[in-house]
């Protein structure tokens, strides 16, 4: 965990530390709910493709929603090795969808389960390693992961809210005046609202769209029936659980939980941005817990008998959007899905939740959601090398959106790593990234002559550096203008002589500069020098370049060998 207590973004609510009273968690945790309900509709479709009965298919959701449960209570824990300790809940793979539905198909539920469990160790052990990838997710690619995770919401959500079917066309105008409507609840809440009304906005707007559904006939009485028809209280059947393995579907598992492994990576790290307004790259030790918590909680999937998990966009979006990341809503959901389970008929009313509001809800995601990610990408400095790997990387992964069945030639096993815009950019970042990583220097000396070389050539020289590695722009302005101080202040104390070797080195965390040269050490006093020291001594200006040079830098040290001389400037990263 960072050693410094994250700084509480000004826009939050509530934060990941903070409590909240009743009032302000019962609806919360609601929005939540009816948010991680949506994608309960990936289990049904892996019992209707078998042809299973209605009655199997209710058992996997409701074993489902005890999984989730459980999962999501153990993300929420930030002590020892388990949970990233943020309110990232979990819910149903949709990663791990054209694997399970292999399975199910060659060997049965059994056969599903016990691929499943296999998928979750292979989870826990990248969490073990993930520190030694972390080449592999700088700044920049996480920031792409989190606008694609966003963007990928768009070819659910507009359909949706403007009430287009892909095999019939526009429905209803009705449709598309139930998603206007809706939103213009949130906004009006959201924006000229109260922190109260902001708080309920999402579930305000939810229950005007079921209204306006019921009375333009979009809820019909079918879907009426299916609450009333609901039992108040069951028990889930386990009578379908077994496990078996095949090696033959250990690739597209495998490639299922690399890519949920991806996708949990990007909501953690938003996560940890939204929640420190001083946020400057991601903490790879949390990561690996959340990523340790998401293996643990795939295993419970198949141990229950049901579908691997992963960490929810939507539910991360969300919490974003109310302005309340408190871990505290973790545990209301994860005892409440937990209990739903038991209570079929509240679990209904999630289920017959209107197309048009399901639309909204997600586009409410991508608003908030998809400038988090922007800004990620725009907090280091970009030069050719990673403008290629943004902007290739995305235009593959909009190909994914805009060509869906483009990957359609390449195995089976492989089409889980495309089928899906988010994969597919990140996949390619990582491979870009690791190509135009040849060639560049962890280290870039600059020679400098006293009295000769002008400031923009230590600025230009730091900017291409930075530039060159992707460093956060304020940490290189600081280097360059202690650089460019000291040069002048040894000119006009005449302390070198001949030239300036000056050797910047980085690497993720720490920015050096080291500063050779033959001649007398300068002085970088601790004090100040005082008015009365400026005003009757010239030197006193010299003393006070080192004591600013001092105060750029997070450490200095300088020593002088035999007229050799060496400063070191130091800033953390």
């Amino acid at each position: 965990m960072p050693e410094d207590k994250p700084k509480k973004p000004a826009n939050l609510a509530y934060g990941v530390e903070d409590s909240m009273p009743l009032r302000s968690f019962i609806p919360l945790v609601l929005q939540q709910l009816i948010m991680l309900s949506v994608d309960l509709i990936f289990p049904v479709l892996i019992v209707s493709a078998i042809g299973g009965t209605t009655e199997l298919a209710q058992s996997v959701v409701s074993l489902m929603m005890v999984a989730m449960g459980i999962g999501t209570l153990m993300q929420a824990c930030h002590k020892g090795p388990l949970g990233s300790g943020y309110f990232c809940a979990q819910e149903t793979g949709a990663p791990y969808f054209p694997a399970s539905v292999m399975a199910v198909k060659a060997g049965g539920f059994p056969l599903m389960f016990g691929m499943t469990i296999v998928a979750g160790l292979s989870q826990i052990l990248m969490s073990r390693v993930l520190h030694k990838m972390r080449v592999l997710f700088p700044v920049e690619i996480t920031g792409l992961i989190v606008t694609m995770m966003a963007v990928s919401f768009i070819n659910y959500s507009i359909p949706s809210f403007v009430g287009l079917d892909r095999n019939e066309g526009v429905s209803t105008a009705a449709t598309v005046w139930i998603s206007c409507l809706t939103l213009a609840v949130i906004i009006i809440m959201h924006v000229w609202g109260t922190a109260r009304m902001r708080e309920y906005s999402i579930l305000g707007g939810i229950f005007v769209g079921y209204v306006i559904s019921y009375y333009t006939g979009v809820l019909t009485e079918v879907h009426l029936t299916k609450f009333a028809e609901a039992p108040f209280f069951a028990f889930p059947d386990m009578g379908h659980v077994g496990w078996s393995f095949d090696t033959s579907l250990l690739a597209p598992f495998l490639v299922a939980a690399f890519c949920s492994s991806i996708k949990t990576i990007a909501n953690i790290s938003t996560c940890q941005k939204v929640n420190d307004a001083n946020w400057q790259r991601m903490d790879i030790h949390t990561v690996s817990k959340g990523l340790f918590s998401e293996g643990c909680s795939s295993i419970i999937s198949g141990l229950l008998g049901t579908m691997g998990q992963t960490t929810s966009s939507g539910s991360v979006g969300l919490s974003v959007a109310t302005g309340a990341t408190s871990r505290r809503i973790s545990y209301g959901v994860g005892t409440m899905f937990i209990l739903l389970a038991f209570l079929p008929k509240i679990a209904a009313l999630f289920a017959i939740m209107p197309k048009p509001v399901m639309g909204v809800i997600l586009l409410i995601e991508i608003s908030f959601v998809l400038p988090t990610g922007m800004q990620i990408c725009s907090s280091r400095m970009l030069d050719a090398r990673k403008i290629f790997v943004i902007g290739l990387s995305f235009a593959f992964g909009m190909a994914i959106e805009i060509i869906p069945d483009f990957y359609m030639t390449l195995p089976e096993w492989l089409q889980p790593l495309f089928k899906t815009s988010m994969a597919m950019a990140s996949i390619m970042a990582i491979f870009l990234s690791l190509i135009f990583r040849i060639g560049i220097d962890k280290h870039r000396i600059l020679e400098l002559e006293p009295g000769t070389t002008s400031s923009s050539t230590v600025f230009d020289f730091m900017e291409i550096s930075g530039e060159t590695w992707g460093a956060r722009s304020e940490i290189i302005k600081r280097a360059a203008f202690a650089i460019n101080e000291f040069v002048e202040s040894a000119t006009e104390l005449g302390l070198a002589n001949g030239k300036i070797k000056v050797d910047v080195s980085f690497e993720e965390f720490n920015l050096d500069v080291d500063i050779y040269y033959d001649g007398i050490l300068m002085d970088f006093p601790v004090v100040r020098p005082t008015e009365t020291e400026l005003m009757e001594d010239e030197s006193a200006f010299i003393r006070l370049s080192g004591f600013l040079m001092r105060k750029y830098a997070d450490k200095m040290k300088s020593k002088m060998s035999n007229g050799h001389c060496h400063v070191q400037f130091h800033f953390d990263h």
